[in-house]
């Protein structure tokens, strides 16, 4: 090999190696950074029962939170129904996590609309808004994509991030669930938080 293939062959697993440690990096202090139990106060946001979502709720309980919105025509009323089927799938290991649906467009959600709307899924599932700027902050520091689409007559949609996050019952971040998964691995991740990962 040439001197100058073997210069860019190392530079090349140079390059390689200096990615993969910037990644692992990210995601660490990603998952650091996002811990509930010591940051959800400051949000002020709110329940559909009108409590206040404080680190009460997060006290001694793995949690998994859905963030979407009322007006979302497929995903959302698809991965509450899903969240549903879990909850009853897991019987009673279910009253030992806590289920959270949080809106990303509390400009038309309010709380009555929220309550209604959660009406037509499990009981267990929480409804959770606030302020627009609450919820914007929130949806930043949960690392939660949202983006505003005009449609016609003054009216919008919202793309958002689709994915479901699960937190240990210390409030630190666990990993995420997609509906795509098989239902042995999604009650699997669940019961390894329930018995105390």
């Amino acid at each position: 090999m040439s001197n100058i293939k073997l210069k860019i062959f190392i530079l090349a697993i140079f390059l390689v190696v200096l990615g993969i440690i910037c990644i692992s990096v990210f995601s660490l202090n990603k998952n650091e950074s996002l811990y509930l139990s010591k940051s959800v106060d400051k949000f002020k946001l709110i329940t559909h029962s009108n409590e206040k979502f404080d680190n009460k709720f997060f006290s001694n309980y793995p949690s998994l939170i859905f963030f979407g919105f009322l007006n979302c025509p497929d995903v959302c009323p698809f991965t509450l129904t899903k969240i549903s089927e879990i909850i009853n799938k897991l019987k009673d290991k279910s009253d030992f996590m806590r289920f959270y649906f949080v809106t990303v467009d509390p400009e038309r959600d309010k709380l009555e609309e929220l309550k209604e709307y959660l009406n037509a899924f499990h009981p267990k599932i929480i409804g959770v808004t606030g302020s627009n700027i609450g919820i914007k902050n929130f949806l930043k520091y949960m690392y939660v994509y949202k983006k505003e689409i005009p449609l016609d007559n003054d009216n919008y949609t919202i793309d958002h991030s689709s994915q479901i996050f699960l937190f240990k019952k210390n409030g630190s971040f666990f990993g995420t669930l997609s509906t795509d998964e098989k239902d042995t691995n999604i009650l699997g991740k669940i019961n390894e938080l329930i018995n105390g990962a």
